[in-house]
């Protein structure tokens, strides 16, 4: 860890711990024997990682869209007027948040559906 990592916000420590966390668990579970308890387990995790995406795109929707009240803002490049990319990445924030809705819709009909299997054992 150096000096800048200190000064990050939490909020950013623990979304890097939570990408390294699904890395890591990508990497294990490729090398795993297909176990149906395992499926279960990481559908839950799934589902719960979405509705935390879900929530956390909502508040960035609320103080992406309101960033340009009391305070001066810019455009990096010089031709974008600030309060149409603002709309523009509020817009896409929404968008963003209809697709994980979706996905967590979907997760939670796998999560369901593969609650339901099991292997018979002789």
């Amino acid at each position: 860890m150096n000096d800048t990592d200190d000064q990050r916000p939490p909020a950013l420590d623990r979304a890097a711990d939570g990408t390294d966390g699904w890395e890591q668990a990508v990497r294990f579970q490729r090398q795993a024997t297909p176990d149906h308890a395992d499926f279960y387990a990481l559908a839950g995790e799934i589902v719960a990682t979405l509705h935390a995406l879900d929530d956390l795109t909502e508040i960035l929707s609320r103080q992406v869209a309101g960033y340009a009240e009391g305070r001066p803002v810019y455009d990096d490049t010089r031709t974008v007027d600030p309060a149409a990319r603002l709309g523009e990445a509020t817009a896409l924030l929404r968008d963003t948040r209809a697709g994980v809705r979706a996905a967590a819709l979907a997760s939670n009909r796998f999560w369901s559906a593969i609650g339901h299997i099991g292997t018979e054992t002789s």
